[in-house]
């Protein structure tokens, strides 16, 4: 008994215990899975307070990739996932910028875009469409709409007008925004528009063209090795483009070695043999089954005339084949395409035919009957009660046309109207035809069409994955990665990426190596990685993690950059040094610098200074503020150090007017109102310092898991 109720005093703290366990086992899944009812973890992507959302982000995805489908479109699904997430990203960010500065599309706006006299842009294509459907004379959204609520108005059954109302409403979310955004840009335009100063300046600019004589002395006189830089000049040449290297969302770099899946030697000297061999027994037996169980052998046999047939050399085959000819008809690289003729006929490949029936699919002889009184298919054929075409041209050797169908096209006298009856899913459909004109009989061809691809043995794919997985294994970290890849014979390459990068480099198919880089540690190297259509094998390491604001100056993805900076400021600091004050006049630069005297023109509308080069901004502003007659320099420059005069000023005269040069201010920096802002600029406007966090490869699986 004492037993038993030691057991009932501890029970209670036994139920706490394993409640408690309980607990923890669920809040830590909460806590690890990243879903928690507090939403974050359904956050596909964040900038500042603008938020995407998991299932809305699907559903977009969703719809876009659905139309891309109708459109007969095949987008890469990991680049369109990453433009449908950033463009929603976009839009949050811009609504949330719209509520904060009061811009807003008022209900008339609305309706005067959709259903005005012409149509906004963003309305202009679904409009005309559905007027075209619709039969209207002209485009009209007022009819557009008044079709969706009166369908039967326009002979449309009810559901027509439930459909339209969805495309409708979805039509003014597009109108609305493209309105949003429209009333922003002109907003930002205004802000960043030419002044008197700014107009001024640009009249100035075209007006004034400056000549000038020179001596320039090129960076490429000092030899690199001749330049020892310190960290400094590092630093230095780092924090006059630092705003360059500003990076919005964490960025890793790597190293990564791609091997292409593709045969042997061995493989393509076997893949050779089996065609030759297939030609020899294609030749020695009539038809194509000595091909057709080798699965290696694609089979299409179908039937053409010489018209039909768009590629010269199937023409001159076809001319001087004899029935049971074989050819090769084309080889590029690891493909082959193999033709042999089957059988030749004559038939008549063309003509002209008027046809009509009645849209509900009831008897046509009262059709009949009023075409032999006299009325032409012309008058009957009104596209609503009853369908038809009047004289067109029909191939009746093209694929599909039912025999029975071809016959009587074939065989009734030209001038006959006669009913031909068939069914469709067993309910007869008679259409009432008549011949127009025949064509004379050409020869059909019946061909085959023999596709055969050298694909890798199974011998090579396992050699080339286990060749890279020893390398792998003998190389696991990203140093010796680099170090032992060209001794390997693999050829190393090199690509920054980020959570929103699609794909690394140019390789389809890797969101889930993306994902191992963003979860891996500094150093780490990557398993052997094959893609899903299996045309390449992949390993990468990492070799640098950058989170902060900007790149850090010793970074590889910035370094040779920073380091060709420092050189030329290195350069220069010693070519100016060298020169300085040694003459007194250009000529005498010259001779010291061992260069010829140059003549050029400084047109600061133009980039493009003298004989200088593209961008010479700090020797454009040299030259402008210059004295006329003055010895000026050595001035650092892109790419030499320059001693320059002022020889004289050419003035246009022409006159100055603020709304003339105000424009081409605006022009010239793309802004004022005069173009549309890009969605990539507004998305650069809106999210200014803030940090993307982009989750979207939380929700795939990476490579090794």
């Amino acid at each position: 008994m004492a037993t038993l109720e030691k057991i009932r005093n501890k029970s209670v703290l036994l139920f706490v215990i394993i409640i408690v366990a309980l607990l923890a086992f669920i809040l830590g899944d909460f806590l690890t899975s990243g879903r928690t009812y507090f939403g974050g973890g359904t956050t596909v992507a964040q900038a500042g307070k603008a938020k995407v959302d998991y299932h809305d982000y699907q559903a977009r995805l969703n719809a876009v990739t659905e139309n891309s489908r109708n459109q007969q479109q095949s987008p890469d699904n990991d680049m369109l996932s990453q433009q449908v997430l950033q463009q929603m990203l976009l839009e949050k960010m811009q609504k949330n910028e719209y509520e904060a500065l009061g811009i807003v599309v008022t209900d008339k706006e609305l309706t005067q875009a959709l259903t005005g006299e012409t149509p906004h842009p963003a309305a202009q294509q679904f409009i005309y469409t559905m007027s075209q459907q619709l039969g209207l004379p002209a485009p009209s959204g007022q009819a557009v709409y008044d079709a969706m609520m009166n369908p039967q108005k326009y002979g449309l059954p009810p559901e027509a007008g439930a459909q339209l109302k969805q495309y409708w409403a979805s039509l003014e979310q597009g109108v609305e925004a493209a309105l949003l955004a429209e009333k922003f840009d002109r907003l930002m335009s205004g802000l960043f528009t030419a002044n008197e100063l700014d107009a001024q300046s640009t009249y100035n600019n075209v007006a004034t063209t400056r000549h000038i004589s020179y001596a320039a002395k090129d960076y490429s006189s000092i030899p690199d090795d001749q330049i020892k830089l310190s960290d400094d000049d590092l630093r230095a040449a780092y924090n006059e483009d630092k705003a360059m290297y500003r990076i919005n969302e964490p960025l890793r770099s790597v190293d990564y070695i791609m091997v292409s899946i593709e045969p042997s030697q061995e493989d393509r000297v076997a893949g050779q043999k089996e065609v030759e061999d297939a030609i020899m027994a294609l030749r020695a037996e009539e038809g194509t089954a000595s091909v057709a169980a080798n699965s290696k052998f694609v089979v299409n046999n179908g039937s053409a005339t010489r018209d039909q047939i768009s590629d010269t050399r199937f023409k001159q085959f076809v001319d001087t084949a004899a029935i049971g000819d074989v050819v090769l008809l084309n080889n590029v690289g690891d493909r082959f395409n193999i033709v042999k003729l089957l059988g030749k006929s004559l038939e008549i490949d063309s003509i002209n035919i008027s046809m009509m029936a009645r849209a509900d699919g009831a008897s046509a002889d009262s059709l009949l009957a009023q075409l032999k009184a006299g009325k032409t298919y012309a008058e009957l054929i009104d596209n609503q009660t009853v369908m038809g075409q009047d004289s067109i041209w029909a191939s009746l050797t093209a694929p599909g046309i039912p025999q029975a169908l071809k016959d009587a096209l074939t065989n009734n006298p030209v001038g006959d109207t006669f009913i031909f009856s068939d069914s469709i899913q067993g309910n007869p459909t008679p259409t009432i035809y008549r011949i127009n004109r025949r064509h004379a009989p050409v020869n059909l061809y019946e061909l085959a069409s023999i596709d055969y691809t050298i694909d890798p043995s199974q011998a090579t794919l396992d050699k080339l994955s286990s060749d890279l997985n020893t390398f792998v294994s003998n190389n696991s970290s990203a140093a010796d990665f680099a170090k032992n890849a060209s001794e390997a014979g693999y050829n190393l390459l090199s690509a920054p990426v980020s959570a929103s990068s699609s794909r690394l480099a140019n390789l389809a198919d890797t969101r889930s190596v993306l994902k191992w880089i963003m979860n891996a540690k500094k150093g780490q190297v990557m398993p052997v990685y094959q893609d899903n259509k299996q045309t390449y094998m992949l390993t990468v390491a990492l070799k640098g993690v950058y989170d902060g604001d900007y790149l850090p100056y010793d970074s590889e993805l910035i370094a040779d950059a920073v380091k060709q900076k420092a050189m030329r400021n290195k350069k220069a600091q010693q070519l100016i040094s060298q020169y300085k004050g040694k003459a007194s006049d250009v000529a005498g630069y010259a001779k010291l610098m061992g260069v010829e005297v140059q003549t050029g023109d400084a047109m600061f509308n133009s980039p493009m200074l003298a004989n200088l080069g593209f961008g010479e901004s700090t020797l454009q502003g040299a030259v402008a503020a210059a004295k006329q007659g003055a010895v000026v320099g050595p001035v650092e420059g892109n790419n030499a150090v320059v001693v320059f005069v002022v020889t004289g000023d050419e003035k246009d005269n022409r006159e100055y007017t603020f709304g003339e040069y105000a424009n081409q201010f605006n022009r010239l920096l793309g802004i004022g109102g005069v173009r549309p802002m890009q969605d990539v600029e507004r998305f650069t406007l809106l999210l200014g310092d803030e940090k993307i966090e982009n989750n979207s490869l939380n929700f795939i699986q990476g490579v090794g898991e």
